[in-house]
C-alpha cells in the first residue's frame, strides 16, 4: 500500500507540473495578446487618423465630428437602446400600432422641417446673391467643411431656434402619454434633442446622409438586407411596418447606411 501511495504520489506531483507549467504557458500568452491588443488599438487609431487626413479639405473639419462608419455606428445604437427603450417603456404602455407610428412619424418630420428652416436663409441668400438655382456641387460641400468644425455650437443654436417644446407639446397633446407627467415629458424632449443631433449632424456630413422619415407608417416585405426586427422574429417576405426609418448616402435611394426597423402587421403590442 505505502508504495502504491508514493507512485500515486509521484503522478499526482507530476501532473500538477504540468497543470502549473500550462498555467503559466497561458499567462505569457495572456499577456502577449494583451500587449498585441493594445498594439493594435494604436494601429487602429493612427489609421483613423490617417483617414481623416485624407478627406478634402480636412483642414477645415472638427477631428471631433464623427466620420461616416461612426455615424452609421451611432444610428444603430441610437435605434437600439434608446429608440427600444422608448417603444417598450413609455409607447407600449399606451399606444397602438397607429399611436407608435405617429410619436415617430410627427418626431422625424418636424426635426428634419425644423433643420431645414435653421439652413433656409443661408440656401437663400446664397442662390440670391450668386444667382443660382441651386449650392449642391462644391460650394455646398466646402460649407459643410466648416460648419463640421462648429457642429456643437450650431447645435445649441438650433436648440434654441427650434424650440423642442413646440415638438413635444404636439405629441402630447395627441397622444397625451404618462397623464402628462413632468418625467414623460423629459424623456420626448430628450429623445427629440437627440434626433435633432443626428438629423444635424446627418445634412452637415460630407457626403450627406439621408434618413428615409417618410417611410414611417409604410407596408414592406421584410428583408434581411434592409430591415431589422424592432421586435421578435420575422419571415423573409413577410409583411411588415416601417417603425424606424432606414439611413442612406446621398438621397433615399442610395448606398444604405443603416437598416429600417419593423415590426409585422398583426403584431400584438405587449400592453
Amino acid at each position: 500500500m505505502n508504495e502504491n501511495s508514493q507512485n500515486e504520489a509521484k503522478d499526482l506531483r507530476a501532473k500538477l507540473k504540468i497543470m502549473t507549467n500550462k498555467f503559466q504557458q497561458s499567462k505569457k500568452e495572456k499577456d502577449q495578446l494583451q500587449k498585441d491588443n493594445k498594439a493594435l488599438q494604436e494601429e487602429v487609431l493612427t489609421l483613423q487618423s490617417n483617414l481623416r487626413q485624407m478627406i478634402p479639405g480636412f483642414a477645415n473639419t472638427s477631428s471631433s465630428f464623427p466620420m461616416l462608419n461612426e455615424l452609421s455606428n451611432q444610428t444603430n445604437e441610437f435605434y437600439k437602446y434608446d429608440c427600444i427603450d422608448i417603444f417598450f417603456d413609455l409607447l407600449c404602455p399606451e399606444l397602438n400600432m397607429k399611436g407608435i407610428i405617429y410619436f415617430f412619424a410627427t418626431a422625424y418630420n418636424k426635426v428634419s422641417e425644423n433643420i431645414n428652416n435653421y439652413f433656409l436663409p443661408m440656401d437663400s441668400t446664397i442662390k440670391k446673391i450668386g444667382c443660382l438655382n441651386s449650392i449642391e456641387g462644391p460650394i455646398i460641400n466646402v460649407l459643410r467643411k466648416s460648419f463640421q468644425t462648429n457642429y456643437k455650437e450650431m447645435l445649441k443654436k438650433f436648440y434654441v431656434f427650434a424650440d423642442t417644446n413646440e415638438i413635444v407639446s404636439e405629441i402630447q397633446n395627441n397622444l397625451k402619454l404618462g397623464n402628462f407627467s413632468e418625467e414623460t415629458v423629459t424623456i420626448i424632449r430628450n429623445f427629440v434633442n437627440k434626433l435633432s443631433e443626428f438629423l444635424m449632424c446627418y445634412y452637415i456630413c460630407d457626403p450627406p446622409l439621408v434618413v428615409n422619415y417618410k417611410s414611417i407608417g409604410t407596408k414592406v416585405l421584410f428583408n434581411a438586407m434592409k430591415h431589422d426586427p424592432l421586435d421578435g422574429f420575422i419571415k423573409a417576405k413577410e409583411e411588415c411596418i416601417v417603425i424606424l426609418p432606414s439611413l442612406h448616402k446621398n438621397n433615399n435611394e442610395g448606398e444604405l447606411f443603416g437598416k429600417g426597423l419593423v415590426l409585422q402587421v398583426n403584431y400584438e403590442i405587449p400592453n
